[in-house]
Order: C-alpha cells, then sequence, then structure tokens
C-alpha cells in the first residue's frame, strides 16, 4: 500500500465530480483515508463468501466479478470492470454481508481503496458521502440492469452487435469463456459471431 499520488486523487475527483462538486473539506478527508495500491493479474482480491472490508476505485486495468453457485461452486463471470469504475459486490461492502461473488484481477491493475471503516467515518462526518454513494450505486444498478434486459430481449447476433466494440476490447485482453460467460451465449457461438461480424 502506498500513499495515493496527486494524480490518481485527481482522477477520483473527476469521476466523483459528475455527481456532485465537492468542496476542500471533504477532498482533504477522502485523500487521508484513500490508499493506492497495485494488484497482479491472476489475483483474487474478494473470496466467496468473504465479507468485502475494502472498496476499490481502478485507475487502470481489468478486473471480473464472478458469481458462485453456492451448491456446486461452479464460477460464471457475471461482470467487468475497467479502469475509472468502482468495484463492489452486492450484497457485499455495503451490507458488510459475505459476498456471493469474487472478483479476480484479469490485467495487472491499479488501484485507489478505502476500507468500510474509513468510508462510514466519511459518511458521518460528510453528508454529501451517502448523496455520492447512492449515485454511484445507481448508476451501476442501471448499466447491470440493460445488461440483463439484453440478454433477455435480444437475440445473439443483436447483442453481439450492440456491444461489439466492448466486446472486441474484452476478447483482446481476457478469455474468450470468459465474455461468453458474461453475454450469457457459448464459446462456440461467441466465437463465430466474432469471425462472421
Amino acid at each position: 500500500m502506498n500513499p495515493v499520488t496527486d494524480e490518481s486523487f485527481d482522477n477520483l475527483i473527476r469521476i466523483l465530480e459528475q455527481y456532485l462538486a465537492l468542496n476542500h473539506s471533504f477532498r482533504t478527508m477522502l485523500r487521508s483515508k484513500l490508499q493506492e495500491t497495485t494488484y497482479k493479474k491472476g489475483s483474487r482480491i474478494l473470496n466467496f463468501h468473504e465479507k468485502q472490508k475494502i472498496a476499490w476505485f481502478m485507475l487502470d486495468g481489468l478486473a471480473r466479478e464472478i458469481r458462485v453457485n453456492g451448491e456446486t461452486f461452479e464460477e460464471k463471470t457475471m461482470w467487468f470492470w475497467s479502469e475509472k469504475s468502482f468495484l463492489y459486490t452486492t450484497p457485499g461492502f455495503f451490507s458488510q454481508q459475505p459476498s456471493e461473488c469474487t472478483i479476480e484481477i484479469l490485467k495487472d491493475s491499479r488501484m485507489l481503496l478505502i476500507s468500510y471503516q474509513d468510508w462510514t467515518d466519511l459518511k458521518e462526518d460528510f453528508k454529501e458521502t451517502e448523496f455520492i454513494t447512492e449515485k454511484i450505486r445507481g448508476t451501476y444498478d442501471k448499466l447491470r440492469q440493460e445488461h440483463i434486459d439484453d440478454i433477455k430481449n435480444l437475440n445473439t447476433v443483436d447483442r453481439y452487435l450492440k456491444h461489439k466494440a466492448v466486446l472486441l476490447q474484452l476478447l483482446a485482453a481476457t478469455k474468450l469463456k470468459y465474455v461468453a460467460e458474461y453475454m450469457s451465449m457459448s464459446a462456440d457461438r461467441l466465437g463465430k459471431l466474432r469471425k462472421n461480424y
């Protein structure tokens, strides 16, 4: 763990200020509660049934959320996080319930992190913490719901074409199997779509 660099903190503030302008006192307190670190490809930074004691902001890198079947322990990729993303699971960080997912680093990543206790302290001292948190959660909930709707309502060709640019970036960085799981199609089907379109 390292102190937060000016560049990293500025990257975080730019994202947070998309939701609310932040005063100097809030910025100072937030910075004092953050740490910066790196994770190597293959690291699992959160395990199934573990309480998420840390929330992350990815400065650069790539990670995936893996849903784990509680009976068979079979794993399925449910989500990807790339740079300028907040990493947390639901249930997980905010409820402090055991996570039903695992978070795995797919590409060497650099992140800012805050502990649950430091986030709680920040929330008690600055009312804007709760507002920003709910805005971030709302944004991510909306993105996840849109993804679920696409899986339900679009055939595999339309799904692929709608998300082609993002899928090609993911396919260049990680396994076809993971991307296929995320898109709720077979790896064979995704491979054919990539070849044909």
